[in-house]
């Protein structure tokens, strides 16, 4: 065996290891994702707006503080029990013990790291199993959410696991590889590498991983398509591609979103919302057309770089400590046991990254509902829409504001009326009263919202 080869068994730095221009590439993608995500589109400021277009019947919010309340106390615990069980497993004799037998005997076994880190996965999966059955299956049906059956509900959770779990699996087994591969440089050039994956998964993501959940069709002629079509138009977007899912199979609630890259970007609508007034469904393309317009999702692909490289230069200096070696009984720098460690504190940096992650998406979308106004001049729609959302599927006007920091990547409904209504006065854009809404909306509200008239 050569001295090189001898070297590298040890984990040693490998002679011809060039760290600086991954370094440099690292950074210079970092720096255009902290670029992309503050010098962006934006909303005008929200000023105090009066308005009684946000105001809603009593017992429209008795309704829905009767079916969200319970689920803020679901997804506390929820989320707890997701940075819990991470750390229980790195601190625990039994945890540890699990994790030394999955290991093996190798030290730097990648493959067995990526067993690692799915293993533990798995267990949050399982830990928080009762929980997504309540939220998902049991309320949402009792509340007459969910129209999928027991065996269609459990389907697409498996399949959801099981991509979460392979996932898993890359990413622990390409991190004791690359520690072992680039003892020096491993943060850095996993940073270009998460990020040129980031970009990849969007591109196929249309074409590998929707077509799991649902099946898409072209969007039928008819007045919908042709007030979508006007939309385009307006966009600048003749032909961009509007598909319909079969979204009604699972759920009644209405969605929309952009998806693609390049050659398989796309508009997508869920087909719930078809059931809506056809300005309203062309307000929402509006919407989602200004994610496009704005570079959304690239804008997002790019914010992965400084996500990762401030994550991984972090996670170096706790997987270089001897504490955290001394906790797993690691055995090298590469060992597959320093991967529960990893993913302990990706469990962290998930509960602290995501607010931020939120704070960012929310000032996307309000940018999109300006851009919509923008488009269609339908500051009135835009109400009327953002209204629909709390009659029909239950969404909060007013959620408390800890509630939105944890977990909302949307204004409230509340904001976005007054935004709305902010910039339909800046422009001098009718909007309505709210005595005809509530008229109006009798036909969208839940079966649950008692009828005053009744």
């Amino acid at each position: 065996m050569s001295l090189e080869r001898a070297r590298l068994g040890t984990g040693d730095v490998r002679p011809d290891e060039r760290t600086a221009p991954a370094v440099v590439v690292a950074l210079l993608l970092a720096l255009a994702g902290l670029a992309a995500s503050l010098w962006r589109p934006l909303a005008p400021a929200l000023t105090t707006v009066v308005t009684d277009l946000d105001d809603f019947a009593p017992e429209v919010l008795r309704t829905v503080a009767a079916y969200r309340e319970p689920r803020y106390v679901a997804a506390v615990l929820w989320l707890t029990l997701e940075l819990a069980v991470p750390l229980l497993v790195v601190w625990t004799r039994v945890g540890r013990r699990t994790v030394s037998r999955i290991a093996g005997p190798a030290a730097h076994s990648a493959w067995r790291g990526g067993i690692v880190a799915a293993a533990v996965v798995l267990a949050t999966a399982l830990a928080t199993l009762p929980l997504d059955i309540w939220i998902g299956y049991v309320q949402d049906g009792v509340w007459g959410f969910r129209t999928a059956d027991a065996a269609l509900w459990a389907r697409d959770r498996a399949v959801a696991l099981a991509l979460s779990l392979g996932g898993a699996w890359i990413a622990g087994a390409g991190l004791v590889w690359a520690i072992r591969r680039w003892p020096r440089s491993w943060p850095w050039r996993l940073t270009v590498v998460g990020t040129l994956l980031g970009a990849l998964l969007v591109l196929v993501h249309p074409l590998l991983i929707e077509p799991l959940f649902s099946e898409r069709t072209p969007l039928a002629p008819g007045p919908v398509r042709d007030g979508i079509e006007e939309v385009l138009v307006a966009a600048g977007e003749p032909g961009l591609p509007i598909d319909v899912t079969d979204a009604s199979t699972r759920s009644t609630r209405v969605n929309a979103y952009v998806t693609g890259l390049g050659p398989t970007r796309g508009v997508v609508l869920h087909d719930t919302i078809l059931e809506l007034p056809a300005d309203q469904v062309a307000v929402v393309v509006a919407h989602e057309l200004a994610h496009r317009q704005h570079a959304d999702l690239a804008r997002g692909v790019l914010l992965t770089a400084p996500a990762l490289l401030v994550s991984l230069l972090l996670l170096r200096v706790l997987w270089s400590s001897p504490g955290a070696a001394r906790v797993v009984d690691a055995r090298g720098p590469s060992d597959p046991r320093l991967v529960a460690v990893a993913v302990a504190f990706a469990a962290l940096a998930s509960l602290v990254g995501q607010p931020v992650a939120n704070l960012l998406s929310r000032r996307a979308e309000a940018a999109a509902d300006h851009r919509a106004v923008t488009l269609t001049g339908g500051a009135d729609v835009l109400v009327r829409t953002a209204r629909t959302f709390t009659l029909r599927d239950l969404s909060s006007p007013e959620p408390p504001d800890w509630a939105v920091f944890l977990w909302a990547s949307h204004p409230p409904v509340g904001d976005r009326i007054r935004a709305a209504v902010q910039e339909a006065r800046r422009r001098g854009l009718p909007l309505p009263d709210v005595e005809e809404l509530r008229e109006d909306e009798r036909d969208v509200r839940h079966p649950a919202i008692p009828d005053p008239g009744a």
